[in-house]
Protein backbone atom coordinates (compact mmCIF):
# COMPACT_ATOMS: atom_id res chain seq x y z
CA UNK A 1 0.00 0.00 0.00
CA UNK A 2 2.79 2.45 0.90
CA UNK A 3 4.61 1.59 -2.33
CA UNK A 4 1.48 2.36 -4.39
CA UNK A 5 0.97 5.65 -2.58
CA UNK A 6 4.63 6.61 -3.07
CA UNK A 7 4.39 5.68 -6.77
CA UNK A 8 1.25 7.77 -7.12
CA UNK A 9 2.91 10.78 -5.46
CA UNK A 10 6.00 10.41 -7.66
CA UNK A 11 3.87 10.18 -10.80
CA UNK A 12 1.79 13.21 -9.72
CA UNK A 13 4.83 15.38 -8.91
CA UNK A 14 6.54 14.36 -12.16
CA UNK A 15 3.46 15.24 -14.22
CA UNK A 16 3.25 18.67 -12.58
CA UNK A 17 6.94 19.32 -13.20
CA UNK A 18 6.64 18.42 -16.88
CA UNK A 19 3.39 20.40 -17.28
CA UNK A 20 5.19 23.57 -16.19
CA UNK A 21 7.78 23.13 -18.92
CA UNK A 22 5.36 22.62 -21.82
CA UNK A 23 5.81 25.05 -24.70
CA UNK A 24 3.00 27.61 -24.88
CA UNK A 25 1.87 26.43 -28.31
CA UNK A 26 0.85 23.07 -26.84
CA UNK A 27 -1.73 24.99 -24.79
CA UNK A 28 -3.41 26.41 -27.90
CA UNK A 29 -5.98 24.72 -30.14
CA UNK A 30 -4.80 23.23 -33.44
CA UNK A 31 -6.54 25.89 -35.55
CA UNK A 32 -4.66 28.64 -33.68
CA UNK A 33 -1.32 26.85 -34.06
CA UNK A 34 -1.90 26.53 -37.82
CA UNK A 35 -2.55 30.27 -38.08
CA UNK A 36 0.48 31.08 -35.94
CA UNK A 37 2.67 28.80 -38.09
CA UNK A 38 1.57 30.62 -41.26
CA UNK A 39 2.05 33.99 -39.58
CA UNK A 40 5.47 32.95 -38.32
CA UNK A 41 6.60 32.24 -41.86
CA UNK A 42 5.37 35.62 -43.12
CA UNK A 43 6.14 37.96 -40.22
CA UNK A 44 8.68 36.21 -37.92
CA UNK A 45 6.11 36.20 -35.09
CA UNK A 46 6.29 33.74 -32.16
CA UNK A 47 4.24 33.20 -29.01
CA UNK A 48 5.46 35.18 -25.99
CA UNK A 49 4.58 33.68 -22.61
CA UNK A 50 6.25 36.26 -20.32
CA UNK A 51 2.84 37.20 -18.89
CA UNK A 52 0.40 34.68 -17.46
CA UNK A 53 -2.05 34.24 -19.07
CA UNK A 54 -0.40 34.69 -22.47
CA UNK A 55 -3.71 34.01 -24.26
CA UNK A 56 -7.32 35.15 -23.83
CA UNK A 57 -10.41 33.75 -25.48
CA UNK A 58 -13.21 36.06 -26.57
CA UNK A 59 -15.54 37.04 -29.36
CA UNK A 60 -13.21 39.74 -30.67
CA UNK A 61 -14.55 39.76 -34.25
CA UNK A 62 -18.22 39.64 -33.22
CA UNK A 63 -18.89 36.45 -35.19
CA UNK A 64 -19.99 34.43 -32.17
CA UNK A 65 -17.06 32.07 -32.54
CA UNK A 66 -14.24 31.74 -30.03
CA UNK A 67 -11.37 33.95 -31.14
CA UNK A 68 -8.02 34.23 -29.36
CA UNK A 69 -5.79 37.14 -28.37
CA UNK A 70 -2.23 35.84 -27.99
CA UNK A 71 0.87 37.65 -26.74
CA UNK A 72 3.58 37.50 -29.39
CA UNK A 73 6.97 38.92 -30.20
CA UNK A 74 8.89 39.48 -33.38
CA UNK A 75 11.83 37.06 -33.47
CA UNK A 76 14.09 39.57 -35.26
CA UNK A 77 13.34 42.87 -33.50
CA UNK A 78 12.17 41.33 -30.17
CA UNK A 79 9.28 43.82 -30.16
CA UNK A 80 6.23 42.51 -28.30
CA UNK A 81 2.56 42.70 -29.16
CA UNK A 82 -0.77 40.92 -29.48
CA UNK A 83 -2.22 38.93 -32.36
CA UNK A 84 -5.96 38.40 -32.69
CA UNK A 85 -6.71 35.01 -34.23
CA UNK A 86 -10.13 34.20 -35.63
CA UNK A 87 -11.65 30.75 -35.45
CA UNK A 88 -13.35 31.73 -38.71
CA UNK A 89 -11.85 32.94 -41.97
CA UNK A 90 -10.79 36.44 -40.90
CA UNK A 91 -7.12 37.31 -41.24
CA UNK A 92 -5.03 37.64 -38.05
CA UNK A 93 -4.66 41.19 -36.75
CA UNK A 94 -1.36 42.20 -35.10
CA UNK A 95 -0.90 45.17 -32.77
CA UNK A 96 2.55 45.95 -31.44
CA UNK A 97 5.35 43.52 -32.41
CA UNK A 98 6.46 46.05 -35.03
CA UNK A 99 2.91 47.21 -35.95
CA UNK A 100 2.23 50.60 -34.34
CA UNK A 101 -1.15 51.42 -32.83
CA UNK A 102 -2.21 54.53 -30.91
CA UNK A 103 -0.16 55.44 -27.85
CA UNK A 104 0.88 51.79 -27.50
CA UNK A 105 3.45 52.19 -30.25
CA UNK A 106 4.95 49.21 -32.04
CA UNK A 107 6.44 47.50 -28.97
CA UNK A 108 4.26 46.34 -26.07
CA UNK A 109 7.19 45.42 -23.79
CA UNK A 110 5.64 47.94 -21.37
CA UNK A 111 2.56 45.70 -21.00
CA UNK A 112 2.15 44.39 -17.45
CA UNK A 113 -1.47 43.26 -17.39
CA UNK A 114 -4.25 42.61 -19.84
CA UNK A 115 -7.76 41.20 -19.77
CA UNK A 116 -10.93 40.80 -21.82
CA UNK A 117 -13.56 43.55 -21.76
CA UNK A 118 -17.00 42.14 -22.57
CA UNK A 119 -19.18 42.94 -25.55
CA UNK A 120 -21.90 45.44 -24.67
CA UNK A 121 -19.90 47.27 -22.01
CA UNK A 122 -19.87 51.06 -22.22
CA UNK A 123 -16.30 52.34 -22.42
CA UNK A 124 -15.53 55.81 -21.14
CA UNK A 125 -12.54 57.87 -22.25
CA UNK A 126 -11.07 61.21 -21.20
CA UNK A 127 -10.43 62.09 -24.83
CA UNK A 128 -13.35 60.62 -26.84
CA UNK A 129 -17.09 59.98 -26.67
CA UNK A 130 -18.18 56.79 -24.85
CA UNK A 131 -18.27 53.63 -26.97
CA UNK A 132 -20.49 50.59 -26.49
CA UNK A 133 -18.47 47.53 -27.51
CA UNK A 134 -20.02 45.55 -30.37
CA UNK A 135 -17.63 42.66 -29.67
CA UNK A 136 -15.20 41.74 -26.91
CA UNK A 137 -12.07 43.88 -26.55
CA UNK A 138 -8.80 43.78 -24.65
CA UNK A 139 -7.72 46.18 -21.91
CA UNK A 140 -3.94 46.67 -21.87
CA UNK A 141 -2.18 48.42 -19.02
CA UNK A 142 1.03 49.22 -17.25
CA UNK A 143 0.40 49.11 -13.52
CA UNK A 144 0.27 52.57 -11.95
CA UNK A 145 0.22 54.17 -15.38
CA UNK A 146 -1.94 54.40 -18.48
CA UNK A 147 -4.38 51.88 -19.86
CA UNK A 148 -6.17 51.47 -23.16
CA UNK A 149 -8.86 49.44 -24.84
CA UNK A 150 -8.08 47.59 -28.06
CA UNK A 151 -11.00 46.29 -30.06
CA UNK A 152 -11.56 45.18 -33.63
CA UNK A 153 -13.92 46.93 -36.01
CA UNK A 154 -14.31 45.63 -39.57
CA UNK A 155 -11.06 43.67 -39.23
CA UNK A 156 -9.00 46.63 -38.06
CA UNK A 157 -7.65 47.29 -34.56
CA UNK A 158 -8.88 50.41 -32.74
CA UNK A 159 -6.94 51.96 -29.81
CA UNK A 160 -8.86 53.95 -27.17
CA UNK A 161 -6.74 55.59 -24.53
CA UNK A 162 -8.39 55.28 -21.11
CA UNK A 163 -5.98 57.06 -18.83
CA UNK A 164 -2.75 58.97 -18.80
Amino acid sequence: MKLRFASFILLFVTSIAFAQGLPPTTQLPDWANRQLDRLSQQKSIEVNSRINPFVWRGNFLGTGKGDLAVLVKDRKSKKEGIVFLSHGKAKPVIVGAGHAIGNGGDDFSWLELWYVEDKGSLQQSYHDKPVKLQSDGIIVAKEGSASALIYLKEGKAIWRQQGD
